[in-house]
C-alpha cells in the first residue's frame, strides 16, 4: 500500500483559528501499477502506466475510501462530457501526479469533481485544462486540499466550491486563461483560498457569491476583464488579507450587498476602476491597503457604517476616497495625494447624527483641491491639506468643525472654508 507522510504547510496557521493544510508525499512504486480503461471504477491504489484517450463519459471513478490515484505523468482526455476524476463521496482519497512529467486530465465537462459528502481529499500537483464547466469542482464538499495544480484554458470556471462546501483549502494553485471566472465561490462558508496566481480569466478573477466567513489571503490577481476580486449577494464576514491586483479591466476589489468583511493590507493598484469600491456595503473594515495609481482610490456608495483607516490613495487618476450617499462612515489617518482630481470627496446630505467623520487624513498635492465636504453634517478633525491646486479643504455650511485642521501652500489663498485651519 502507499505510505501517506503528513506535514503541516508553511504559513498555514496566518490567521488565528485556521485549519491546518496538509502535504502529502506519494510513494508510488508501491502501488499497484495499472493500465485502467475509461469509465473505470478504481478501489485500491494504483498508479498509471499509460494515457487515457477520448473516454466517452468519466475518465476514472473513485470507489473507495482512503485510495491514492497516481496518473505517473500521463493524460486522462475525454470528448467534452463527463468528469475525468468524479469523486462521488468517499474520504480521505488522493490524486497526484508522482513523475517529474505533468499529468493532465482535459476535454470534459468537469476535471476534477469531489461531490456531496467527499471529505479529506487532496487534489495535488495535476495540470487540467481545455475542460467545459470547471477544471476542479466542489460541491457540497468538506475539508479536502486542493493545491500546487495548474488549472489552464476552461470554457468556463477555473475553480467552482459551491452547494454549502465549507472547511476546504485551495492553496498555491496556478489558475489562468479561464473564459469564465478564475475562482467562484458560491453559497459555501469557512474556505480557504491562499497563495493563488490567478491570471487573464474572462470574467472576475476570486467572486464570492452568498458566501461567508472564507478567508483569501496573499492571492495575486492579475489581468482579468472584470473585477480582480468580488464579494457580493450577502458575502458576509469574510477576511481578505495581504492579496495583490494589477491590471484588471475593473476594480481591484468590491464589495456589494455584503457587510462585515475585513479587507487589510492588499495592494491594489493599476486597475481600470478604483482600487476597492464598496456599494451597499455596510459595517465593514478598510485598513491598511494600497490603492495607488487606479482610476480611483477608495470609492463609497450608499455604504453606511463602514471603518475606512490607514489607507494609501496616492496618484490616481480620479479622487483618493470619495463618498457618495454613505453615512455614520469613519475615515482615518488616510492618505490621499497626488490624485488627478481631489483627495477626499464626501458628497450628499447627512440628517443630524449620520455624518461622517473625517480624522487625521492627509491631503498632499491633489489637482482638484485637499478636502471638499458637500452638504451637512459632517464632522472635519486634525486633517492635514498642503500644496493642493485649490482648496485645501472646502466644507459646505452646516458641517462641523472638530479642530485642528491644518493647511499650507494650497492654490487658493484663504486655504480652507467652512472650517478653521492653521498652517
Amino acid at each position: 500500500m502507499i505510505r501517506l507522510s503528513r506535514k503541516l504547510s508553511s504559513g498555514w496557521f496566518a490567521a488565528a483559528g485556521a485549519a491546518a493544510l496538509f502535504s502529502w508525499s506519494v510513494h508510488p512504486t508501491e502501488a499497484y501499477a495499472a493500465q485502467l480503461s475509461c469509465g473505470q471504477t478504481v478501489t485500491a491504489d494504483i498508479v498509471l502506466t499509460a494515457d487515457l484517450l477520448d473516454c466517452p463519459g468519466d475518465g476514472l471513478v473513485l470507489g473507495a475510501d482512503g485510495i491514492t490515484i497516481d496518473l505517473n505523468g500521463h493524460t486522462v482526455d475525454g470528448v467534452g462530457l463527463g468528469v475525468g476524476i468524479r469523486n462521488n463521496g468517499f474520504d480521505n482519497t488522493v490524486l497526484t501526479q508522482g513523475s517529474g512529467t505533468s499529468a493532465r486530465v482535459q476535454q470534459f465537462d468537469h476535471g476534477v469533481r469531489l461531490g456531496s459528502g467527499a471529505s479529506g481529499n487532496v487534489v495535488k500537483g495535476l495540470t487540467l485544462h481545455d475542460n467545459e464547466l470547471a477544471g476542479i469542482e466542489l460541491d457540497n464538499a468538506e475539508d479536502n486540499h486542493v493545491r500546487d495544480n495548474l488549472i489552464d484554458r476552461q470554457a468556463q470556471r477555473g475553480v467552482l466550491i459551491t452547494g454549502g462546501s465549507s472547511g476546504n483549502a485551495v492553496a498555491d494553485n496556478t489558475i489562468t486563461a479561464n473564459q469564465g471566472e478564475g475562482v467562484l465561490v458560491q453559497d459555501s462558508t469557512d474556505n480557504r483560498l491562499e497563495g493563488n496566481l490567478i491570471a487573464d480569466s474572462g470574467d472576475g478573477g476570486l467572486i464570492l457569491e452568498g458566501s461567508g466567513g472564507n478567508t483569501l489571503l496573499t492571492n495575486t490577481v492579475s489581468d482579468s476583464s472584470d473585477g480582480a476580486i468580488a464579494l457580493r449577494l450577502g458575502s458576509n464576514g469574510n477576511l481578505v488579507r495581504s492579496n495583490t491586483s494589477s491590471r484588471n479591466q475593473d476594480a481591484g476589489l468590491t464589495v456589494s450587498d455584503s457587510a462585515g468583511n475585513h479587507l487589510r493590507s492588499n495592494t491594489l493598484q493599476d486597475n481600470g476602476d478604483s482600487g476597492i469600491v464598496l456599494q451597499s456595503a455596510h459595517g465593514n473594515t478598510v485598513t491598511g491597503n494600497d490603492v495607488s495609481r487606479n482610476t480611483g482610490g477608495i470609492e463609497l456608495s450608499q455604504a453606511h457604517d463602514n471603518l475606512i483607516e490607514s489607507n494609501v490613495a496616492d496618484h490616481t487618476t480620479g479622487d483618493g476616497i470619495s463618498l457618495e450617499l454613505s453615512l455614520n462612515n469613519s475615515l482615518r489617518l488616510n492618505q490621499a495625494g497626488h490624485n488627478g482630481s481631489r483627495g477626499i470627496l464626501v458628497e450628499g446630505e447627512a440628517a443630524p447624527g449620520t455624518g461622517n467623520r473625517l480624522v487625521g487624513n492627509t491631503t498632499d498635492a491633489n489637482q482638484g483641491g485637499g478636502i471638499f465636504v458637500s452638504k451637512a453634517v459632517h464632522t472635519l478633525q486634525d486633517n492635514i491639506a498642503r500644496g493642493n491646486d485649490g482648496w485645501g479643504i472646502l466644507a459646505d455650511p452646516g458641517n462641523a468643525d472638530g479642530g485642528g485642521n491644518r493647511a499650507s501652500g494650497n492654490a487658493e489663498p484663504a486655504q480652507c472654508a467652512g472650517v478653521v485651519c492653521t498652517p
